[in-house]
């Protein structure tokens, strides 16, 4: 009686630490399903715009090229995430194998996301540019100095300054994003991981 009261002891521990990772697993679910409709939203609206505004025709035609562009970068990732979210759709195994393959898919498809966001952010803000420059209430002679880099020295250089802080800017937003979204629950999976290991040499 007492060899199995003894086995028993660790056992409700370890399944209440099963049982809490699930809270966070479909939380992270939840937010790609969320984020997955969004930037779906994001890139018809994106596609969209110059449709209510009048536009030069090349800076209209180097906008839909960037953003067609960036729309590829932008389905990449989101069909890793619609691979993870399909991969990890049944999780009604209670293990700790199961919730260790959930972190490590997870920590790849960031991997792919973030890689996808350095890529997007030096994309991004030449696009918004070339929409800016392109409507037909600026003078089209703007664009083309821009686009053929016919400035001066000093305008030059300052148009290189802002569009790498603008970059930078649009990346480290977009990552503090995506940590507040995933990370915070990854760290709490993580923390369940090892509770568990430690549980399990009582």
């Amino acid at each position: 009686m007492d060899s199995e009261n003894m086995d028993n002891i660790p056992i409700p521990n370890r399944i209440n630490d099963i049982e809490m990772s699930k809270l966070p697993i479909q939380k992270v679910r939840k937010s790609m399903i969320g984020e997955i409709i969004t930037q779906l939203i994001c890139i018809a609206v994106f596609f969209a715009a110059p449709s209510f505004v009048e536009m030069y025709r090349l800076p209209e035609a180097i906008y839909y090229i960037l953003m067609f562009i960036t729309s590829l970068i932008t389905l990449g990732y989101l069909a890793k995430m619609a691979w993870f979210l399909r991969k990890t759709g049944n999780m009604n195994q209670n293990s700790k194998e199961t919730v260790l393959t959930f972190i490590n898919d997870l920590k790849l498809t960031l991997e792919v996301y973030k890689t996808a966001i350095i890529a997007g952010s030096l994309l991004l803000p030449f696009s918004i540019i070339t929409f800016i420059l392109g409507i037909d209430q600026v003078d089209e002679e703007i664009f083309t100095n821009f686009i053929l880099l016919n400035m001066s020295t000093v305008m030059l250089i300052i148009c290189i300054v802002g569009y790498i802080i603008l970059a930078i800017l649009i990346y480290f937003v977009t990552v503090a994003w995506s940590n507040s979204l995933y990370g915070i629950h990854l760290n709490q999976l993580e923390k369940t991981l090892k509770e568990f290991d430690t549980t399990s040499h009582i």
